[in-house]
């Protein structure tokens, strides 16, 4: 019981603290996949809403993070539970500045210029930015 609890607060100290993975800790996690399929296109469904990047489909606002490298992501399945990835089909197509990465899971990724981008799990309502700058790390992608 008490390895039980010691693993749920490291969980959520590495989600919030940086998204660091637990792969080398506990192995393969991936219970944080949110599987956001913004659409069935293979194109990139997103749009410029108020100033913002943000997905087609549902107009919710997309983020970076200055950790991650180009077409790779250092959000472990920890880290996705409170930024969720915005996942590509497989059979996704580069369209401009926007491509679909595979994740280390095997998993699609949406990337601009290579950047991955992500959801904010506490941006409940369109139009919502509340994970800009957070921890100094997450970013909105302004498209003005």
């Amino acid at each position: 019981m008490q390895h039980i609890l010691v693993l749920s607060a490291l969980s959520g100290v590495l989600a919030l603290s940086g998204c660091s993975t637990l792969n080398n800790m506990v192995g393969n996690d991936d219970s944080g996949m949110h599987d956001v399929q913004a659409t069935n296109k293979n194109t990139a469904p997103v749009m410029s809403k108020n100033g913002m990047l943000v997905d087609a489909s549902n107009h919710m606002t997309l983020y970076t993070f200055d950790k991650d490298s180009m077409n790779r992501s250092e959000c472990g399945s920890a880290c996705m539970l409170v930024w969720p990835a915005f996942m590509a089909p497989s059979n996704a197509k580069a369209s401009g500045q926007f491509a679909a990465f595979q994740r280390e899971d095997g998993k699609y990724q949406w990337a601009m210029n290579g950047k991955p981008l992500y959801f904010y799990a506490n941006d409940t309502n369109v139009g919502d930015k509340d994970g800009d700058n957070k921890l100094g790390v997450w970013h909105i992608v302004r498209t003005k």
